[in-house]
């Protein structure tokens, strides 16, 4: 078994994941983490050579990850490494969650976790503005790239949708 998540930010991703990972004992390949790992957080505007470094360690973190598994879950929406996973993948699920309950997770998880140790609750709160901004700029791009994978993708818009796909694995 081998599954991607993908979705804009707050959507669930993380937390389907890890709920497969769980119930199959598969290894889980969190995106967020090797982009923390690569630096990707601390870039300056403008860092093309930073850039250029954090896409090549994530693209050798993701191949291997890959290579070293037989079964997995990835989460995240990375695309410069989407078409690797792609490639590997039994199938992609997609959170079209809409925007309203993105940030309201947001939200919630800023003052009840510490889901990224690299990040303060500052950062987190800032990131409210990433959210808006990727919704509208991304979301047509991740859209297109399931249009562009019909024979991969399952698309959940609720989490009613998704606990049922949940319970049926």
């Amino acid at each position: 078994m081998k599954i991607s998540i993908i979705g804009q930010p707050g959507s669930g991703k993380s937390t389907l994941a890890s709920k497969i990972s769980d119930k199959f004992n598969i290894p889980y390949l969190q995106l967020d983490r090797f982009w923390f790992e690569s630096g990707g957080n601390r870039l300056k505007s403008g860092d093309i050579e930073g850039v250029e470094k954090v896409r090549a360690y994530m693209k050798e973190k993701v191949t291997s990850f890959i290579n070293d598994h037989d079964s997995w879950v990835s989460d995240g929406t990375y695309p410069r490494v989407q078409s690797i996973i792609v490639e590997h993948t039994d199938y992609v699920i997609f959170l079209d969650i809409p925007l309203y309950r993105r940030l309201f997770n947001h939200l919630k998880r800023t003052f009840k976790s510490d889901r990224h140790k690299e990040l303060t609750k500052w950062d987190e709160f800032k990131f409210i503005y990433q959210i808006i901004r990727r919704t509208f700029i991304k979301g047509p791009k991740l859209k297109q790239f399931v249009l562009d994978h019909p024979d991969k993708i399952k698309v959940f818009k609720n989490y009613k949708e998704i606990e049922e796909y949940l319970n049926t694995l």
